[in-house]
């Protein structure tokens, strides 16, 4: 039953890592690995999804779905602790049944996790539901920041945390992105100053003591139930930093680019845990921009990119 996940890629195009396509070759043969050794009774098994950073595999038995989820280009030391901590306060996310971060039987950091279902908030378009969704999101992300992480972040498979500082976590973050070099390009070098100099520099993100964040905030990563009303079955796959300010969290949530239902009702849900102070209101605003500029950079949408240096003057001009 494992032998249709075998696949080959197309060896020319570029989208498609030499990781990935090692891995897709033999997809089969890994999965069977893993899984039979639980004596799970697997019925079959669907590929949900393949990309250089993410490879999930649906799992179905007598009973239930559990998802195979693989890190070709990187790890899951990340999701793994975020599911961990969310399993520790009993928030609704994925739960783990087994992972390995050390590469020793397969050549990947694999997870298997409990498969909370396939509708997400993004396909919902009832936007009364998607409120009362947006809201439980925002009450569930505050629970979240209140469990204070061990650093800056993500861990590494090793258990070591990526930075010493919020500030130094931020950085890698855009590095990832290579964000210095698209801001030059677009932005031009003094734009591209004030613009770090108002976010990533600025003494108003300092941060000292890091909570857990997921990191990527957004209406397709909430997996969602609706019947009567809508239930939210769980937060899923989390990003780095899952460990730093919870005004990033925030700040991704409310990204120019989400549905206004989503952000006005995350933001609601949010405060139902008490009213942000105007210094949080603050650094959430100072890392919107810097976010949105980001997903700016990331849709390549060229009349989106002619207009962002006048857009990003203007906000830099109203940020307190």
């Amino acid at each position: 039953m494992w032998a249709h996940l075998n696949q080959d890629l197309h060896p020319d195009d570029p989208a498609f890592s030499e990781a990935l396509r090692r891995i897709l070759a033999r997809l089969g043969d890994y999965a069977a690995a893993i899984v039979e050794p639980l004596k799970a009774r697997p019925r079959c098994a669907t590929l949900v999804c393949a990309t250089n950073r993410r490879i999930e595999v649906r799992i179905t038995t007598a009973t239930s779905h559990v998802a195979l989820v693989i890190a070709p280009d990187s790890d899951l030391a990340h999701e793994v602790f975020f599911l961990r901590m969310l399993a520790a306060h009993d928030l609704p996310a994925p739960r783990l049944i087994t992972y390995d971060l050390s590469c020793t039987n397969v050549p990947f950091t694999y997870a298997l996790e409990t498969y909370p279902g396939s509708l997400t908030l993004a396909a919902l378009d009832d936007p009364a539901l998607a409120r009362v969704a947006g809201r439980r999101i925002g009450r569930v992300l505050r629970r979240i920041h209140r469990i204070e992480a061990p650093g800056f972040g993500a861990p590494t498979p090793a258990g070591r945390w990526s930075a010493r500082t919020w500030r130094e976590a931020l950085m890698r973050w855009l590095e990832q992105r290579n964000f210095n070099v698209q801001a030059e390009a677009v932005l031009g070098s003094d734009l591209a100053a004030a613009l770090r100099a108002a976010t990533l520099e600025h003494p108003a993100l300092a941060c000292d003591q890091p909570c857990v964040l997921h990191g990527a905030i957004e209406p397709a990563r909430a997996v969602v139930t609706v019947g009567e009303s809508v239930q939210l079955e769980g937060l899923i796959q989390p990003e780095a930093p899952v460990g730093g300010d919870p005004a990033f969290d925030l700040a991704y949530a409310l990204s120019s680019r989400h549905p206004p239902v989503f952000r006005h009702s995350v933001l609601e849900g949010y405060e139902m845990g008490g009213a942000l102070t105007a210094e949080h209101y603050a650094r959430v605003n100072r890392l919107r921009l810097l976010i949105d500029v980001v997903h700016a950079f990331e849709m390549r949408d060229s009349a989106v990119l002619s207009g962002l240096p006048a857009a990003v003057m203007a906000r830099l001009e109203g940020l307190q």
